[in-house]
């Protein structure tokens, strides 16, 4: 069996005899803002996807425990859906609902769909329950992680707690964050905020390993759609996008945005049942686009130049990056630039075979394995080595070495200089050794 208890306000006979009965609410009634219900099925329809008895027992103050039972072997045998009357049926599965002023206990038993009829001596079934229970973990610790760190509920699973699981990594200094913008609709608000993760550079291996969610990386991008809270989209573009919808790509993939909704606009917003789905109205789409293109392209940014965003001292022409991205014959290529200083100091020590650099130079850049690359990534994102790891120190302080004594012989002095190797891939990756020239 299952037992699920809150020591939440609890409910008499009659408010839980009214609770069970399927479609108890309208999706029109009115509600407190902070009602997460809306159909009256949440509970009944996913407890008979996972059991054949659902057994509610409460207690309020002030009143006796009330139990009701949803029996779905009763209603074959008598083919009648009655609501029973029981008591819980031994002290096993009380779980100490009688110790408390007020509380609900929920219960499965004939758990059918969940062991799929298996023993439960069968050592296999036993760890793919676990496994099942793993996965309930994940799914409560996000999507219920702002009630959590709000400290509104604590939710435990087999006396262990829940720790939530924020997906925009607000806690992390490099985390880019956008004011929150409210957008009106009706009668209420829309709120939009956009967060752009920090590159994988800047985590620790366990940082990006625990960012990445449940999904991966690149399954939880876009859009977080909340509801009073209650999370119900963990990362989808929505169908927005110009000219062509958005689809998850491996390059947008820090990017995550957070849209909170009031419970009154679910029609608007066209929420299931269950919860789990929801499309923008027609009348806030464009803006939606709008906010959520700059996040993208930061997003984009920060991917491809390994974090480096935010306030940049503007480099000189000759201080940029190994790579450049160009357009030739409409088609986007890749060049080694001949400006930066490693390339630089090649290409002028060369002297007569400077003619046979260059060659080697266009070789790498028309043989460049973007789709192997892009591949790798996807893959095994975390095989990516950051510059010089694993070479020795001694030849990364020589490589910087080269780069300053170009520049010393160029006219430039030496604040310049470390200012400007600080911002140029790839010693800024080490600045402990810039600092000692």
């Amino acid at each position: 069996y299952i037992s699920i208890m809150d020591d939440g306000l609890g409910m008499s006979e009659a408010v839980l005899h009214e609770a069970m009965r399927p479609g108890s609410k309208s999706p029109a009634e009115k509600r407190d803002p902070s009602d997460l219900g809306r159909f009256g099925l949440g509970l009944k329809t996913a407890s008979f996807s996972q059991c054949r008895a659902l057994t509610v027992a409460s207690r309020r103050k002030g009143y006796p425990i009330a139990t009701r039972i949803w029996d779905l072997d009763y209603v074959v045998r008598h083919n009648e859906w009655r609501l029973l009357k029981s008591t819980l049926g031994g002290p096993e599965r009380t779980m100490g609902i009688e110790k408390l002023e007020n509380g609900t206990l929920v219960l499965w038993t004939n758990l059918d769909r969940l062991t799929n009829g298996e023993k439960t001596s069968d050592a296999a079934a036993h760890s793919r329950f676990n496994d099942s229970i793993d996965g309930v973990r994940q799914h409560l610790a996000l999507t219920f992680h702002r009630f959590i760190e709000d400290r509104l509920i604590k939710i435990h699973i087999n006396g262990h707690p829940i720790i939530a699981w924020n997906p925009f990594l607000e806690s992390h200094v490099a985390t880019y964050r956008t004011p929150e913008e409210a957008i009106p609709f009706g009668e209420s608000n829309v709120y939009f905020r956009g967060f752009v993760l920090p590159h994988k550079d800047m985590l620790t291996p366990e940082q990006y390993a625990a960012a990445a969610g449940p999904a991966g990386w690149t399954a939880h991008q876009g859009f977080y759609v909340y509801r009073s809270k209650r999370l119900l989209v963990p990362g989808d573009w929505l169908g927005l996008g110009r000219p062509n919808p958005w689809t998850k790509a491996e390059h947008y993939k820090l990017a995550r945005i957070r849209i909170d909704l009031s419970n009154n606009t679910d029609s608007e917003w066209h929420i299931d049942v269950k919860k789990s789905t929801a499309r923008p109205p027609s009348l806030i789409r464009h803006r939606l686009t709008e906010l959520a293109e700059n996040i993208r392209e930061r997003a984009r940014s920060v991917f491809a130049y390994r974090g480096r965003y935010g306030t940049r001292m503007p480099p000189a022409p000759k201080f940029e990056r190994p790579w450049e991205a160009t357009i030739r014959n409409g088609h986007r290529i890749y060049q080694i630039n001949r400006t930066h200083p490693a390339v630089r100091t090649a290409l002028l020590a060369a002297g007569k075979i400077a003619p046979e650099i260059e060659s080697m130079l266009r070789i790498l850049e028309e043989t460049v394995p973007i789709q192997q690359i892009w591949l790798d990534v996807a893959e095994q994102a975390r095989d990516v080595a950051k510059p010089y790891d694993g070479i020795e120190f001694n030849v990364i302080r020589s490589d910087i070495r080269r780069a300053y004594d170009l520049l010393v012989k160029s006219g430039v002095n030496r604040t310049t200089i470390i200012a400007h190797l600080m911002m140029i891939e790839p010693y800024s990756f080490y600045p402990q050794f810039i600092s000692e020239l």
